[in-house]
């Protein structure tokens, strides 16, 4: 009989289990609020996106996941103060969740781990200091900055199986080049080197990105001469594609990667190498954790198992009722920050030092056009150093300007 239980009277215990059982089921919807948040942001309606999303229920389970999701909604607003308060206050209450709750630890185990508050992946963890970074980044707050990579860092040091990204390792080294931080860049650089494919060099003393082939890889003449009369480069992080959610997360095999060509006016300045893919990040995170999962699995199910034995000793019918809510709570968890791109990219090209805007070329992975955006901003400077960013959320592209 187990324990706390055996003197409980049966339908007061079955009233706690089912007042239990209920509260798991309603804590494993997604609010309509942020699924209809979602569906506008991928259709390229930022501002209903984030009308959607003005209120987040505060202490919320998922508060955590609407931070992450309205911050991305924002950034791409370009309203990146408000951004950044976003993903900020995100990166708190992840810090205070990192305590494990017991009272919610039991609760899982009575229902599933829907009823944990959102923390999400280690690799989402730290993917929100990156994009935090890119908003400092617009502001050219490069102190800022710096501190976002710091925490990326922090993020990547004990992996624990999980994967490490070769994209948050360079947006540290960057920031940290920015503030003339040259040692700890170049090792954040030398760290996202290993990560990548053999069709990428990356100098870890520079930051350059060059391709191993001979593709695109002579700049045509403007870039050329900006090279020699004003040595000015361009740094841009682009996102492109819908990272997988729900059930699709663990069947997800990324195929060739689409790409970015940047352009100056007509003159072809540079293209965007992959350094992540968030489904594979989701994919590789989720088999690490399967281990895990399977032994708190287990210990759920003989719980349930326990209990609804516990109730049908004294009530048959209602022990067989206790079983199957209980049994219909079993659901994986599979929440994530979805408004994450599915491909997230770099491009550190030669640029005129004079650059007040670029056009932005999306391809698919055999060079087809699947748009084009004019990007004025965030174009902020460093020195010789321009940067910005800009995303393809997957639906038609329109010229921006």
């Amino acid at each position: 009989m187990l324990p706390g239980y055996a003197t409980a009277p049966v339908f007061r215990l079955s009233g706690a289990l089912l007042s239990v059982g209920l509260a798991g089921l309603l804590a494993g919807c997604t609010t309509p609020p942020l699924q209809s948040a979602r569906a506008e942001f991928y259709l390229g309606r930022f501002q209903q996106a984030n009308t959607n999303l003005t209120v987040i229920p505060k202490d919320d389970k998922d508060e955590t996941l609407y931070l992450m999701e309205r911050g991305m909604i924002r950034q791409n607003l370009g309203d990146y103060e408000a951004s950044a308060l976003d993903f900020r206050r995100a990166g708190e209450l992840d810090r205070i969740l990192e305590t494990y709750s017991v009272a919610q630890g039991a609760s899982s185990l009575m229902v599933n781990d829907r009823t944990l508050s959102f923390r999400g992946m280690p690799f989402e963890r730290t993917l929100l200091y990156a994009f935090l970074a890119k908003d400092y980044l617009a502001r050219s707050n490069w102190d800022y900055a710096a501190i976002s990579a710091r925490n990326i860092i922090k993020h990547l040091e004990n992996l624990n199986g999980f994967p490490d990204i070769a994209y948050g390792r360079y947006m540290a080294g960057f920031c940290l080049e920015l503030i003339a931080d040259e040692g700890n860049a170049a090792i954040q650089y030398r760290a996202a080197a290993r990560l990548l494919t053999n069709s990428i060099l990356l100098d870890a003393l520079s930051g350059d990105i060059l391709p191993r082939t001979d593709e695109h890889s002579a700049a045509t003449s403007i870039a050329r001469a900006a090279l020699k009369t004003e040595p000015a480069e361009l740094v841009c992080f682009i996102g492109l594609g819908r990272a997988p959610a729900g059930e699709f997360q663990q069947y997800y095999y990324p195929g060739l990667p689409p790409y970015a060509e940047i352009y100056f006016g007509e003159e072809y300045l540079g293209r965007s190498y992959a350094f992540a893919n968030t489904g594979a990040l989701m994919a590789q995170s989720r088999q690490r954790l399967a281990a895990i999962q399977m032994a708190k699995d287990a210990t759920r199910i003989a719980l349930k198992e326990t209990i609804s034995l516990t109730v049908e000793n004294q009530n048959e019918t209602l022990g067989a009722l206790v079983r199957l809510i209980l049994f219909a709570m079993e659901a994986p968890d599979t929440r994530s920050w979805e408004t994450l791109p599915l491909w997230l990219q770099i491009a550190r090209v030669p640029c005129p030092a004079n650059l007040t805007s670029y056009t932005v070329v999306f391809r698919d992975a055999a060079g087809g056009s699947l748009g084009r955006k004019v990007i004025r901003e965030p174009l902020s400077r460093r020195g010789n150093i321009f940067i910005s960013f800009c995303r393809d959320v997957g639906g038609p592209l329109t010229d921006s300007e």
